[in-house]
């Protein structure tokens, strides 16, 4: 009687005829009713499913989920399909060679992986790995990594972005930037956007020492409450605002002829002092001309002076000066509208004729003064005093001190 071979699925196998042995469905022999070598072939069965067909290639007419040892790999593996002969295609189980793999399909695991490594080429959905907490006690290394919350002690890396230069992101802690500590090196750097502080906070930045880009120091000591560093120093409220001392050696304009504003009422303490480069003191009036540096001016004409008229006028009230010290009445109007008149001081003083160091100068008419001769000085005609010698006759300069009453 023949016997009927079924598998676990239900299907049939085979059917053995009496006296035969079948070795063409499976990798095993199958002897038929009074097959002479049945003991032979059982017991051969029995060896090869013990060492799971242990050899350097599969077993010949594999059945699925049949296993086979890879004697050359070190490997347990399982045939994907009936008839599987390429020992590629077999999924692999597990390892015995350092360095091997293991290969599964999709893997479901309940319970915990327990491994000294675990490297992963592509997770199995889309080269993403989700999980809802992970721990790495020693070293994470990641050529790219997208981490929306995490706790990691040291981190080693080039480059930390939120995916764009318009994307918000925080830091939250004290962070200690240890940079190039070289002459000029820098420890942290904004190449784009501003360092910005919240509106109405009491926080700012604070150090123990200040450089300009050059790296040369500067101290700006004070007590700083203002909000908006750029307003504080430079806006419309920078006076108002600061209350701190500074002690600058030096405040200048971009240019001498640019200007700058000083508001408020300042005081100069004792000792103090302010020392300029010129030695006149002027003030703007407006006059009915253009007049040029030097010119011996008088109250009168059409506006507030004009350039002296008369001989030994004792009319004089001072000369143009485009050197002043401190010069008042400073947005009366410009040079050539309101020019500045030196009323006491040192200054360069149009003369005509030959004239002596410390002769007194008086006018000479046309807006030009002159050496006073003997008993012509009055206290109200005289200009001032020459500060120097001209040896010529013809019209120059002289510098000289001058005192207007």
């Amino acid at each position: 009687m023949a016997y009927t071979i079924i598998r676990s699925n239900g299907q049939t196998l085979t059917t053995i005829q009496d006296g035969t042995i079948n070795t063409t469905s499976t990798s095993l022999g199958l002897p038929g009713r009074n097959y002479a070598g049945y003991g032979v072939t059982l017991n051969t069965n029995f060896a090869r499913l013990i060492e799971n067909f242990a050899a350097n290639t599969p077993p010949a007419n594999p059945l699925q989920g049949q296993l086979w040892y890879n004697t050359i790999l070190g490997t347990l593996n399982v045939c994907p399909a009936d008839g599987t002969t390429s020992a590629g295609n077999w999924l692999t189980l597990t390892s015995t060679n350092s360095g091997g793999n293991t290969t599964f399909g999709n893997l479901t695991v309940t319970g915990n992986i327990v491994t000294n490594n675990l490297s992963v080429t592509n997770a199995t959905t889309s080269d993403t790995i989700t999980v809802r907490l992970a721990t790495v006690s020693d070293t994470l290394t990641a050529c790219v990594a997208t981490v929306a919350s995490g706790t990691i002690a040291s981190l080693n890396t080039q480059t930390i972005t939120t995916g764009s230069q318009t994307t918000s992101g925080t830091l939250t802690g004290q962070w200690t930037v240890i940079g190039n500590n070289v002459s000029g090196g820098n420890a942290f750097s904004v190449t784009a956007g501003n360092i910005s502080f919240p509106v109405g906070s009491s926080i700012g930045i604070k150090c123990d020492r200040y450089m300009y880009a050059n790296g040369v120091t500067f101290n700006p000591a004070g007590s700083y409450n203002s909000t908006n560093v750029s307003d504080y120093l430079t806006g419309a409220n920078a006076v108002s605002q600061f209350t701190g001392n500074i002690t600058p050696t030096k405040i200048t304009t971009s240019t001498i002829a640019g200007g700058g504003n000083i508001s408020g009422i300042w005081t100069l303490d004792a000792g103090a002092r302010f020392q300029a480069t010129y030695a006149d003191l002027a003030e703007r009036f407006e006059a009915d001309s253009e007049y040029d540096a030097g010119t011996v001016v008088e109250l009168g004409g059409d506006k507030e002076i004009t350039a002296v008229v008369d001989d030994l006028s004792d009319a004089v009230f001072g000369v143009i000066s485009n050197t002043a010290a401190m010069l008042m009445n400073g947005a009366a109007g410009n040079d050539k509208t309101h020019p500045p008149v030196a009323v006491s001081g040192r200054v360069q003083v149009k003369v005509s004729g030959k004239i002596r160091k410390g002769e007194r100068l008086v006018s000479a008419g046309n807006g030009i003064a002159r050496a006073a001769q003997p008993n012509e000085v009055t206290a109200f005609n005289t200009i001032g005093r020459s500060l120097e010698n001209k040896e010529t006759d013809d019209l120059g300069k002289v510098e000289a001190i001058v005192i207007i009453r």
